[in-house]
């Protein structure tokens, strides 16, 4: 009996050996070829479904975007009664301590280097990663833990800043420079009642961030 051809097994295997390539040996550096043989496909297989290498990581972004999206969402539903500040506070501690979460970031560091790169991670922040930040913001504007006239402003300009000015492959900087954005940041959110950075999660986010890019790799400033 012919084994009935699976379309989204084999998609899903493509992106699960395509992620292992590209953090192993690097975009630039893995071809279709070797997806395909890693994977046991012919390179017909792959451009059935992927016209491109630039296709396949896009797909592998979102493969883990919508991951963090379901983990960040499983956090949520632990929190109970929780005001919406001790939600954020507590989503941003677990975000910036789980390995999953931040499982594509070295492979992202070169990627993130791509002027349209760049401008598809912003519109992401802004289109879809804010919306969630906003309803916890009008949570906590409800329950009287966060002040503000803006959720969805202070949502935007939130992940904007730290995950694209803060990232010191987008604006290099040297790790002085990185500590210093960050204090603007923890300064800025504070000013508009958004106090949600404190200093024991601003010294995780900088250990991650030094971790992911060591000052050598960082303009001295």
């Amino acid at each position: 009996m012919v084994k009935k051809y699976n379309s989204q097994a084999t998609i899903q295997t493509i992106l699960s050996v395509a992620a292992k390539l590209f953090l192993e040996k690097g975009f630039d550096k893995t071809s279709i070829k070797d997806i395909a043989e890693t994977a046991g496909l012919s390179k017909g297989a792959i451009y059935h479904h992927f016209q491109s290498k630039d296709e396949i990581i896009h797909a592998v972004t979102d493969m883990q975007a919508q991951s963090v999206e379901n983990m960040l969402k499983g956090w949520l539903s632990e929190m109970g009664t929780c005001t919406g500040k001790e939600k954020l506070i507590t989503l941003l501690h677990k975000s910036f301590d789980s390995q999953e979460v931040h499982y594509l970031d070295d492979m992202m560091g070169s990627r993130i280097k791509s002027p349209e790169f760049v401008v598809s991670y912003m519109q992401d922040c802004v289109n879809k990663d804010s919306a969630l930040i906003t309803e916890i913001i009008k949570e906590g504007i409800a329950d009287g833990s966060l002040i503000t006239d803006y959720p969805e402003e202070c949502a935007e300009v939130f992940l904007l800043l730290i995950n694209i000015w803060c990232d010191p492959v987008v604006f290099e900087c040297s790790h002085a420079k990185l500590a210093m954005r960050l204090k603007f940041l923890q300064h800025m959110m504070n000013s508009i009642g958004m106090d949600i950075l404190s200093d024991d999660l601003l010294e995780k986010i900088t250990k991650l961030l030094q971790r992911l890019y060591p000052e050598e790799n960082q303009t001295n400033e």
